[in-house]
């Protein structure tokens, strides 16, 4: 650990067991881990392909102040996520959480994503500047997949696991559990728990500008997780910050968890690819 706190920052995990802050992690664990990391650098997909969609293709699209409707809905998604972050600096005093929490991490690519394809079309079409044009596109289309995934799965894990655990389980009864309850269905938690996954849905695998995924979109998905495993692993874990008791690297379970996130992602490659498919649009 690098703080003497008993794997427990500031006394917020005091409710787990000292064997899941503290102590060695599982042989299992670790082997897991390195197989993982290593299988996201040999299996990259080479070259990464994205398809970029900057206009509708067919027919023209209906436009809402002279922005085509998909992009507008774009934009819209692109600044409700910077307000919500706002309103939590403002009235939380912090948003430590984006940079830390897989929750963060999510509602901060689902408005990326929003931003960056907003942006690819005002640069091709107000700006002329078509290389720039495609290269926002290009990284904004790489996080369509991986948006709506990681918003999905925090939507679900949120409000079926975690939260019922988090209210019955470590909030003793009264005052606490009910502040708990009033902030978890206050404005800001219900924005990133409950909305952001139809707000991640849209012109991703709703929308008339969506596309097929493919194993590249598979792969960025994959090393987004990477890369968040290896924060909560390596710097979370050795201070004491626990917030997903399931991935504890001190218990084998671990390994189960994490195969089982993996195996999520790829179920839910293959249910959006047939939500998305063209025989869903009737097209031939």
């Amino acid at each position: 650990l690098l703080y003497d706190n008993n794997g427990s920052f500031n006394g917020w995990f005091d409710w787990l067991p000292l064997w899941m802050r503290v102590g060695y992690w599982s042989p299992v664990v670790i082997i897991a881990l390195v197989f993982y990391y290593g299988g996201l650098l040999w299996w990259r997909p080479r070259p990464l392909v994205f398809e970029p969609m900057i206009s509708t293709p067919g027919a023209a699209e209906e436009e809402i102040f002279g922005i085509p409707k998909s992009i507008a809905y774009d934009l819209c998604l692109f600044l409700w996520g910077i307000f919500v972050a706002v309103y939590a600096k403002i009235n939380m005093g912090s948003i430590w959480w984006l940079f830390i929490s897989f929750t963060g991490w999510s509602w901060s690519l689902l408005t990326l994503r929003a931003g960056l394809e907003f942006g690819a079309w005002a640069t091709s079409s107000i700006l002329k500047k078509n290389t720039v044009a495609m290269k926002l596109a290009f990284w904004g289309s790489s996080l369509r997949f991986v948006a709506v995934t990681n918003s999905s799965i925090v939507c679900a894990v949120w409000n079926v696991i975690l939260l019922p655990v988090i209210y019955f389980v470590s909030m003793p009864p009264g005052e606490k559990r009910e502040n708990f309850r009033k902030f978890n269905f206050g404005f800001f938690m219900t924005n990133i728990h409950v909305l952001n996954f139809p707000m991640a849905a849209v012109n991703t695998v709703y929308g008339t500008r969506i596309r097929g995924f493919t194993m590249s979109d598979l792969w960025v998905s994959y090393f987004v997780l990477g890369l968040y495993s290896f924060l909560y692993f390596f710097v979370m874990d050795r201070i004491g910050m626990h917030f997903y008791p399931i991935l504890c690297p001190r218990t084998a379970f671990c390994v189960v968890s994490i195969a089982g996130i993996l195996g999520l992602k790829y179920y839910l490659f293959l249910k959006w690819n047939e939500l998305i498919s063209p025989d869903t649009f009737g097209a031939k």
